[in-house]
């Protein structure tokens, strides 16, 4: 009888231990999915910058294109920081 109680104890304690690991893995659970939407909402920001600064630098490249020499030195400087900037938003959404 004294066995039987035992291992109804340990039983008991074991559903508790579970139980208890269920609810961690449910907050956890929630933790991963309020940053996924988080991160998921600044990657559709960090599309739309990079939209944005793609036009930009297809404005740029035309504008160079039919620029003189003079102007095509400062058209190649923007151009070059647009590139970065792009690269460090592409940076910015591998994390």
């Amino acid at each position: 009888m004294k066995e039987t109680l035992k291992n109804v104890n340990h039983l008991y304690d074991k559903i508790d231990e579970l139980l208890n690991k269920y609810d961690s893995l449910k907050i956890d659970n929630k933790k991963i999915k309020e940053d996924l939407q988080l991160l998921q909402l600044n990657l559709k920001d960090k599309e739309k910058d990079y939209a944005e600064l793609k036009k930009k630098y297809d404005s740029l490249k035309l504008v160079n294109a039919m620029s003189p020499d003079g102007e095509s030195v400062l058209a190649k400087k923007k151009i070059r920081k647009m590139i970065d900037d792009i690269d460090d938003c592409i940076l910015n959404l591998m994390g």
